[in-house]
């Protein structure tokens, strides 16, 4: 079974070397704008759902082919929080999160190709995480330290965590942005858990 992983981030493909020898990794471009009546919940399906789509033209006749895609957001107060646009914008973003409990909320879709006919799924996965109180020298410390910009919410959860957590509730892999949990989950629901390793 041919495997693409639908992302241009490069935690996800860490994570899926961990137990994928073999897949191929495209990102696509679409637009991740939410819509006035969407929900945080609703925009990461939505975004997951067309990330998938958009892939599956490339293989439409193709056999046997597996396509994954992520949406992984920060969520405050129903208000989503994106990657950040420079520096200053991530202070911002830190700033607004700053002692805080927020969000981390990842849609995954798989969506199975098989000589021209269409089986796709989505879920996702919620997490509560929560800020220490940082003063405005700390905050500019920890955005210092890591590659904020390919972030939501302007943080990475596995780069200096200590300086920036005070507790998670829920999935850790969620919010590196793929919850492994609900992948396999997910994969033994389309029958294709025992095909995947198989595979490898």
């Amino acid at each position: 079974m041919k495997i693409i992983l639908g992302s241009s981030s490069p935690r996800r493909k860490e994570i899926c070397q961990h137990f994928l020898n073999k897949f191929e990794v495209l990102a696509p471009d679409i637009e991740e704008s939410s819509y006035p009546t969407e929900s945080p919940l609703q925009f990461t399906k939505r975004i997951s759902k067309e990330k998938a789509k958009l892939i599956a033209k490339l293989f439409s006749n193709s056999a046997s082919t597996l396509i994954i895609s992520c949406d992984t957001i920060v969520n405050l107060n129903n208000q989503i929080i994106g990657k950040p646009l420079d520096f200053q914008d991530a202070i911002n973003k830190i700033t607004l999160l700053n002692g805080k409990q927020h969000e981390v909320i990842t849609s995954i879709t798989l969506l199975i190709i098989d000589n021209g006919q269409c089986i796709n799924i989505t879920d996702s996965e919620i997490t509560q995480v929560k800020f220490k109180n940082l003063n405005q020298y700390e905050i500019v410390d920890y955005i210092t330290k890591i590659n904020y910009l390919d972030k939501a919410g302007a943080y990475a959860i596995q780069e200096h965590r200590n300086l920036l957590v005070a507790s998670i509730n829920g999935s850790t892999t969620n919010v590196i942005g793929f919850p492994l949990r609900l992948f396999f989950k997910m994969l033994t629901k389309l029958n294709l858990l025992e095909k995947i390793l198989l595979y490898n």
